[in-house]
């Protein structure tokens, strides 16, 4: 949440700074998502040299401050006392050092088209990035401008046959556990997932599903081929393609027409849902507002391409058993499938373990160049792994391919130097309380499930002159391989017979992004894009409270005319749950039975009306059966209109903010603001302090106390609970 951004370390900082603390050096604040080697590594290379300085007193302080914020770097390594850098080791090497403790973004992206190696291809880009001719060697890094390395605690042995039959068996916690619905306390996990089966799938978008029929085809009942998914995924890449095709003798790419340009456009922009399978014995649950994690594999030509290096350089065999950790033995293709993540963007320590493996100079030195924090290009203000790295998402079998003298590295290095796969969390949109009110109905209707919504990540990087592997077409890990394996649901073509695709989830509970347990308090749901997917969930929560809340109050009707009871009902002499396993109120709604249900005002915006205006059938059906009161739509590439988003809704139509600022002040209602980007959350907020500030000047106020009142109000709100936003980069 992006709106309290590092509030725990300011409130620490700025305390210590009242307590009388002297400012021995600027605070950094970053996250895992940026900042992190730009602001906190600089930092930690240098804190102990600034406080060795300060406490001999050799030096001045900063000034007493509160809390100072930096978000680009604090320090340069080279002010700092000197990087602790491990000796670069022999290319033929039995363990190698690799990064502890850094924090990890999760990244969704892989190259769909990866690039073909060449001799020295990545050393012959840098050339172009930096001007250098051929014969030009590549700048020096010294030892100061690496990043600090430490030794890893992983370790990776290569399991005999023997060794196999020698390891005792049963060693282990969960070896030894007995898993029923009736263990107390047991959860699924990211480390313990629950293997769910995907029952339905579709578009949200108005993507034909051809393609997904003739990849379907491909497939057949073989979900986990990789030769067959990666011809699946072909077929999609060509069925819908981001731009025009490159010219094959220049290389440069055809102009687009406007049409041609919008269709692209959809091309990149498809949403799915999934039904996924729960187990009946109440095991694992949910509530509207939570969320799902997915355990999902590598991308298989990374995998194959990695295993393939292994074999070809050190001999070691798919499926050759090894124990990672001195865990439990695996196989080599296991380990490399879905221990560590092929498909993350690499970071400077990464590539600064690569190089130690680089037995070409240039490849070492280029990598190091890469690696280090002053790769800027003199007087252009060309960051070399901002534009050749991050921009581009390379990844590890990028690199290896680009700089092919480091495909030496050894299988544990391999495996020190990635980080884990990252699960991935999508919100649920759907309610539990659909499961129990289809019981009784029909024979599959019975089944517990729940279901999610995400955008299939789909873009081409920059395109960069220099570099010949830039524009390179970009896919989500995880929503590309669920397109894929659900392409026989896509088309339509459910076999009876055909195996159920299967997913690896646990529950990602949300201790905030609830409903009001009070069903009278109004609602303002905000959610542009797949941001409608939790509301989705909430006015289904809805409307299965306001149905058994009617059955209830026609049971009591039809039992008038036996009870003759003289007394009246409190809430403490009811004998009955305040919840049932699936989160139905009960006791609640039977003491609520003339309980006034609150208005809910929705707003959700996307590109096209006839393209991504998600659930828009549901939404109508919401509206017209008075669960939800106003909807308002957004659209910023309607054809011949001006871009609309919903913060532009808010501000420019009366109507409109009127009516929200009158559920803000008057009918006290709860905001709910979900989406992807920080911009949009930062742009709403404004929008609505905009509106209150708007409505106090009219109470005759100045607008500089007007605008305070309306930041005091909105901070009061999300104080209290009022103002929550679920907002993700």
């Amino acid at each position: 949440n992006y709106d309290v951004f590092c509030a725990i370390a300011n409130m620490i900082d700025k305390r210590l700074g009242q307590l009388g603390g002297t400012r021995a050096m600027k605070a950094a604040m970053a996250d895992e998502a940026t900042g992190l080697e730009q602001t906190v590594e600089p930092w930690v290379g240098s804190v102990i040299g600034k406080l060795a300085v300060v406490c001999k007193g050799e030096g001045g302080t900063e000034e007493k401050s509160s809390a100072v914020v930096e978000t680009a770097a604090v320090t340069t390594a080279s002010e700092s006392a000197p990087a602790v850098i491990t000796t670069p080791v022999p290319k033929k090497i039995a363990k190698q050092s690799s990064p502890s403790g850094e924090e990890k973004k999760m990244e969704v992206e892989e190259t769909i088209s990866a690039p073909t190696p060449t001799t020295n291809v990545g050393v012959s880009t840098i050339r172009q990035l930096l001007s250098l001719s051929a014969s030009t060697p590549l700048p020096s890094i010294s030892n100061s401008n690496l990043p600090t390395m430490v030794s890893s605690l992983s370790s990776c042995q290569l399991i005999s046959e023997d060794m196999q039959r020698e390891r005792p068996r049963g060693n282990s916690l969960a070896d030894n556990m007995t898993v029923s619905s009736g263990s107390s306390g047991f959860l699924y996990t990211a480390n313990n997932p629950y293997e769910s089966a995907v029952l339905e799938a579709r578009y949200l978008t108005g993507t034909e599903a051809e393609c997904a029929a003739n990849a379907a085809t491909v497939l057949g009942e073989d979900y986990e081929n990789d030769e067959k998914l990666m011809g699946a995924m072909r077929l999609y890449e060509e069925r819908f393609p981001l731009s025009p095709p490159s010219n094959s003798m220049t290389g440069t790419v055809e102009t687009r027409s406007g049409d041609e340009r919008l269709q692209h456009d959809k091309n990149g922009k498809r949403v799915m849902e999934l039904t996924l399978s729960l187990p009946d014995d109440f095991t694992l649950e949910y509530e509207p507002g939570d969320s799902v994690g997915l355990i999902v594999p590598n991308s298989p030509h990374s995998v194959q391409f990695v295993l393939s290096m292994l074999q070809q350089n050190h001999g070691i065999l798919p499926s050759q058993k090894i124990s990672v950790d001195a865990g439990h033995p695996i196989t080599v293709e296991e380990a490399i499938r879905s221990t560590v993540d092929l498909c993350c963007t690499m970071k400077r320590k990464r590539l600064l373990l690569l190089s130690m493996y680089a037995s070409d100079p240039e490849e070492e030195n280029a990598l190091r160049l890469l690696s280090s924090s002053n790769n800027v290009k003199e007087g252009d203000n060309v960051d070399l792994f901002q534009t050749y790295v991050e921009e581009q998402h390379r990844t590890v079998v990028d690199i290896l391919m680009e700089f092919p003298s480091c495909q030496s590295i050894t299988l544990e290095g391999l495996l020190g130097c990635l980080p884990a796969i990252p699960p991935r969390y999508y919100s649920v949109c759907s309610s539990p309380l659909d499961n129990q009110q289809a019981q009784g109905g029909d024979a599959g209707a019975s089944d517990f499930n729940l279901k999610v919504a995400f955008s299939v990540v789909d873009y081409l990087t920059p395109r960069v002159t220099e570099d010949a592997n830039s524009g390179r077409r970009m896919a989500g890990l995880a929503t590309r391989r669920l397109e894929c394996v659900c392409s026989s649901l896509l088309s339509n073509n459910r076999l009876a017979l055909s195996p159920k695709p299967k997913v690896q989830i646990f529950p990602k509970p949300s201790h905030e992004f609830r409903l009001p347990s009070n069903m009278s308090t109004p609602l303002v749901l905000i959610g542009p894009g797949t941001g409608i997917a939790p509301f989705i969930g909430f006015l289904s929560h809805r409307r299965a409270q306001m149905a058994s809340l009617e059955s209830t109050q026609a049971a009591e009707q039809t039992s008038e005319g036996t009870w003759r009871g003289g007394y009246e009902l409190e809430p403490a002499d009811l004998a009955l749950s305040t919840g049932d396993a699936r989160g139905l109120n009960l006791a609640i709604d039977y003491m609520s039975k003339h309980q006034k249900v609150g208005d809910i005002d929705l707003f959700f915006g996307c590109r096209s009306p006839d393209h991504d205006f998600l659930y828009e059938k549901e939404l109508e059906e919401f509206k017209e059966s008075g669960i939800l009161t106003n909807l308002y739509a957004a659209f910023s590439r309607e054809h011949g209109k001006e871009k609309t988003y919903v913060q532009t809704l808010m501000r420019n139509e009366t109507q409109c903010g009127k009516r929200l600022v009158e559920m803000i002040l008057e009918k006290k209602a709860s905001i709910y603001i979900c989406g992807d980007g920080n911009a949009m959350g930062k742009d709403v907020q404004e929008a609505i302090v905009t509106l209150l500030a708007q409505h106090f000047c009219g109470e005759g106020v100045s607008p500089e106390v007007a605008k305070a009142r309306a930041v005091a109000h909105v901070d009061q709100m999300k104080s209290i609970g009022r103002f929550v936003l679920d907002i993700w980069s």
